[in-house]
């Protein structure tokens, strides 16, 4: 049975592939052809282009942070249960021979919140225990206590304007800004990128055309050439000259039809969907042709509406805010740390209250029992208030920490200040000089469209020259070079024309990018910090031994 499996399966490898495998192998090897206009590159950059689905999640990032940031001020539950055993030795009078044994089962709950207005603190508190010991000195066994506390701690001077948690969500919020404007930024560079593509495929590909016909001229120029040595009308040495003429075009053809091939790819990489990799054997076709040339705008006008709604700018103009955010801090920082601290506390006691009779510590007599619903009325009716106001303070002596990083702070402002400054110029130059390209080229395009016509026309009259035989091969195949440059002229020229506007057009949102750059918004991160539970103020142990 074994055996028989194996030649079972030897025998399907020997059929071949499956013909399901076959025919996706096929649809894979197979070339379409998807006519694309510009609009339609670009559109499919956007969707799919996975450079600006990165920074498009580094948007979601930034939003995520100004939602950790938000935490600071969410209402913060705290909650204890538990049991407890203490013995306690016989060391004094009243602890008997065996010592005392308490125990207690208790719970807790409570919330805690930070305020966003004035960055105070409050809290509130419940908690409740049930008690049992062998103290002969208790005068409930067993005693079930509770209590319900609320308080709230004020910053006077210090952190009153803003605290750590406040700056954090500034910045988040400002930094989500940031990256929204550097999504928009990497969109009109990756839309300057497309188009780029875009038409340096389609001047590749008109190359190659030009390459084309660049060959059939000679390769007729040699078939011509080759009758007449025939007949003798010509030497063997015009022949070999023209054939050699033959190969080298047909060199620099395949070189034309690699180097498209390689702007197609280009292209291709910059719209394609990641997920679908039979998108390498579509054969794109560029249908658009470039439009009518418009007149240069105000270039002034441009320069100054540039200065404030360029992404770059703008983004620059929030590293600013932040750093003066930074200082506002950070001298505020500076100020002594002044609270005023507000506490209020009821508490209620019940349980099985021992009667006494005698001298103490007296001897039991009986009990009277009182229940949990009397502990919580003596804690709503204020039976047993413990409340506190106080204030708080604390400087520190000599120069701090706070006054140090306040000083680099208002440097850094500074800096960003004029790294805006300098930005500015910087844009102010690059689109001058992009509008000055975009002239010069136009005037270069008009120049080689004159000198192809020119190189044509000099063909012509050659051929007909050659034809009548006043001419030689030599002058033909030297006016058929002529054509040929004069024609790659052209399509050099409209290209730098037409990336030079888009150059322009890119140029008036956000800066260029040169090859291997990336531009990336720097990161923030945003520590945790759970709001402090205020207290109130009490003296200690040792204040409260002082008459």
């Amino acid at each position: 049975m074994k055996h028989a499996i194996i030649f079972a399966g030897l025998a399907l490898l020997a059929a071949g592939p499956a013909p399901a495998y076959a025919q996706a192998q096929q649809v894979r090897d197979e070339v379409v052809s998807v006519q694309l206009t510009l609009q339609d590159a670009v559109q499919r950059a956007v969707e799919h282009n996975p450079e600006l689905a990165i920074v498009r999640l580094d948007t979601e990032v930034e939003a995520a942070r100004v939602g950790e940031g938000r935490s600071a001020y969410t209402p913060e539950l705290l909650t204890t249960v538990g049991r407890s055993n203490v013995g306690v030795p016989p060391a004094n009078l009243f602890g008997g021979d065996t010592g005392t044994l308490t125990r207690d089962l208790f719970s807790s709950a409570g919330v805690r919140q930070r305020i966003p207005w004035g960055n105070g603190t409050w809290s509130l508190s419940w908690d409740a225990a049930r008690t049992t010991s062998t103290s002969p000195l208790n005068s409930f066994e067993p005693a079930v206590a509770s209590g319900l506390g609320i308080a709230f701690s004020q910053p006077l001077l210090r952190d009153r304007k803003i605290d750590a948690a406040q700056q954090q969500l500034i910045i988040a919020k400002r930094n989500q800004q940031s990256s929204d404007l550097q999504f928009r930024e990497s969109v009109i560079q990756t839309v300057a990128a497309v188009k780029q593509a875009y038409w340096t495929l389609k001047a590749l590909r008109a190359n190659v055309t030009v390459q084309q016909r660049s060959l059939s001229l000679a390769e007729q120029l040699a078939k011509e050439n080759g009758v007449r040595v025939q007949v003798g009308q010509a030497p063997p040495l015009d022949l070999v000259q023209v054939q050699a003429e033959v190969a080298d075009r047909r060199g620099t053809l395949i070189r034309a039809e690699a180097a498209a091939a390689d702007a197609e790819d280009v292209l291709r990489r910059l719209i394609m969907d990641p997920s679908d990799a039979t998108f390498w054997n579509v054969h794109l076709e560029t249908i658009e042709a470039p439009g009518p040339r418009a007149p240069l705008p105000d270039v002034e006008a441009i320069v100054a509406r540039a200065m404030n709604e360029r992404y770059d700018v703008s983004r620059a103009i929030n590293d600013v805010s932040n750093a003066a955010d930074n200082v506002t801090f950070l001298s505020n920082q500076k100020l002594p740390d002044v609270r005023l601290e507000t506490s209020y506390r009821g508490s209620g006691l019940g349980g099985s209250q021992l009667l006494r009779a005698g001298a103490f510590p007296g001897t039991i007599v009986g009990r009277t029992g009182s229940g949990f619903g009397d502990v919580l009325g003596q804690v709503l009716t204020n039976d047993y208030p413990t409340w506190s106001v106080g204030v708080t303070v604390s400087y520190p002596l000599g120069r701090s920490y706070e006054e140090a990083s306040a000083v680099r702070a208002s440097v850094e402002r500074q800096q960003a200040a004029q790294r805006v400054a300098s930005l500015k110029l910087d844009v102010a130059r690059s689109i001058r000089q992009a509008a000055r390209q975009v002239q010069s080229t136009a005037e270069r395009e008009e120049a080689a469209r004159a000198g192809a016509a020119l190189a044509e026309q000099r063909l012509n009259s050659e051929e007909r020259r050659y034809q009548a035989g006043l001419s030689t091969s030599f002058l033909v195949t030297q006016a058929q070079r002529d054509l040929l440059q004069a024609q790659v002229n052209l399509l050099q020229a409209t290209l730098d024309y037409q990336s030079a506007l888009v150059g322009f057009e890119a140029l008036q949102l956000a800066p260029a990018v040169t090859p291997g750059e990336r531009v990336a918004l720097r990161g923030y991160d945003v520590v945790a910090l759970p709001a402090a539970t205020p207290r109130g103020l009490f003296r200690t142990a040792s204040d409260a031994s002082i008459q």
